[in-house]
């Protein structure tokens, strides 16, 4: 079965998953945290994102372990380095994919009104959200043109003819990332967003038992956390 989670409860985690992160004193405790994000992710019906999750940070952990081998290496430093900064902010981003693949861009619209976000944020929260997909198909039909074209998006093309592929693919995307913003403002204006007074919502939203579940198994983690995590319990 399913977890549904009011989208207020899903904001309030993501604000205690980036609150542990500050808090968290060692990678154990840290390890603790993505389990419990995976888990919930899972429980959300968000397969994919607890997936990419599992994967990638374990993939992380692989990195800076083979990272470890080679201690006086400079490279190997830098690229350590790079997966740590990785690998703090991987939580906040893993929630955050899962939070908007289960998550209607009207219910969190709702949500923040009601948590009385200042409008300009939720505009722009609103705008963003409905420009990603939209510039994703968009960088897939400028692929499919370059393919006609004989410049396909390949590591041949990529190494050979760098200037070209990226002429190719930055100057038709950004014209088109320029009218899409314009469009979704455009229509985002003309559905109200910036009406004066309290706006509606056929969105109903109710903090459940699950929600208030939830809330408390984050709550307790950034405890835990604050405590000394882990080396408290071996302590």
């Amino acid at each position: 079965m399913k977890l549904t989670l009011d989208p207020r409860a899903k904001l309030l985690v993501l604000v205690l998953i980036n609150i542990f992160i500050i808090t968290s004193p060692d990678i154990q405790t840290e390890i603790v945290g993505v389990a419990l994000v995976a888990l919930t992710l899972l429980a959300m019906g968000a397969i994919k994102s607890f997936f990419k999750a599992i994967l990638m940070y374990a993939g992380m952990l692989v990195v800076l372990s083979l990272c470890a081998l080679f201690p006086d290496n400079p490279i190997s430093a830098i690229i350590a380095m790079i997966m740590v900064c990785f690998r703090k902010i991987a939580p906040t981003l893993f929630f955050a994919g899962g939070l908007i693949a289960t998550t209607k861009v009207g219910e969190l619209v709702s949500a923040m009104q009601k948590v009385r976000i200042p409008k300009p944020i939720v505009i722009t929260f609103a705008v963003t959200l409905r420009f990603f997909p939209t510039a994703r198909e968009e960088f897939a039909s400028i692929k499919d043109a370059m393919r006609l074209r004989g410049i396909g998006l390949t590591a041949g093309n990529i190494l050979t003819r760098p200037l070209t592929v990226m002429e190719c693919v930055l100057v038709p995307m950004m014209m088109r990332c320029a009218t899409i913003a314009e469009e979704l403002s455009a229509a985002a204006v003309t559905r109200g967003i910036e009406a004066a007074g309290k706006r509606g919502s056929v969105t109903v939203l109710k903090m459940r038992p699950p929600d208030w579940i939830a809330s408390a198994l984050f709550v307790a983690l950034v405890a835990f956390s604050a405590m000394g995590g882990v080396p408290l319990l071996s302590g």
